[in-house]
């Protein structure tokens, strides 16, 4: 997440889907403070960002409807607020990667035992599963945020996000790349399918196909 109270703006970081790029491009102007969350949601953020298993905790991938909950409704309702989206396909494939190559993931060991992509796809859906939606939409299927940008048009759609917040056109940096193959090249058609079920509420919302 980033907070700009003197651009006014709000960013909610959907992981994995170019939020580093994303966060170095607009780092200058985040003045995200300690006041702006209740005392108790900063200790909870604060542990997140220190201890690995409860990485969940931390501020930088809080969902849109929790902040809603404890930013004042002055700022939520009137900032400028977006976020990013990824085809649910290539979005599972570039995690799994990264997982696989970032050492201090939280579950790296857990995916680095597993045998195969697929066997880490039955993982995710049985056991991990977490949808993009649930970062910018509400529990009754509001959208709570004013724009959604996709990854696969990240740069255009990041123009017209600097256009919204006055802010100079920029180029988006490569941060944090999983180095993988097409992800089409990853799936059978049963892992293929699993996905198309699985995450079914993300394919129709923003419009992905395989």
């Amino acid at each position: 997440m980033i907070l700009s109270h003197n651009k006014k703006f709000i960013y909610f970081h959907v992981y994995k889907v170019a939020g580093t790029s994303i966060r170095k491009s607009l780092k200058e102007f985040d003045d995200l403070s300690f006041s702006d969350f209740p005392f108790q949601k900063n200790i909870r953020f604060f542990i997140g960002s220190k201890v690995w298993f409860l990485s969940r905790w931390a501020i930088d991938h809080i969902k849109a409807e929790e902040a809603s909950k404890y930013l004042p409704a002055e700022i939520f309702n009137n900032y400028f607020k977006f976020s990013f989206v990824r085809n649910p396909w290539d979005w599972q494939v570039s995690l799994y990667h990264y997982m696989l190559q970032f050492k201090f993931h939280p579950q790296h060991r857990k995916i680095s035992k597993m045998k195969s992509f697929d066997e880490y796809i039955e993982w995710r859906i049985a056991e991990d599963l977490e949808l993009q939606k649930e970062f910018i939409y509400d529990k009754n299927g509001k959208l709570l945020i004013d724009f959604v940008g996709r990854f696969e048009s990240i740069q255009n759609d990041f123009k017209t996000i600097c256009s919204k917040i006055n802010i100079p056109q920029m180029e988006l940096p490569k941060a944090n790349p999983s180095k993988h193959s097409f992800y089409k090249d990853y799936y059978n058609k049963h892992t293929r399918d699993l996905i198309a079920s699985a995450f079914k509420e993300d394919i129709d919302t923003f419009n992905y196909e395989f």
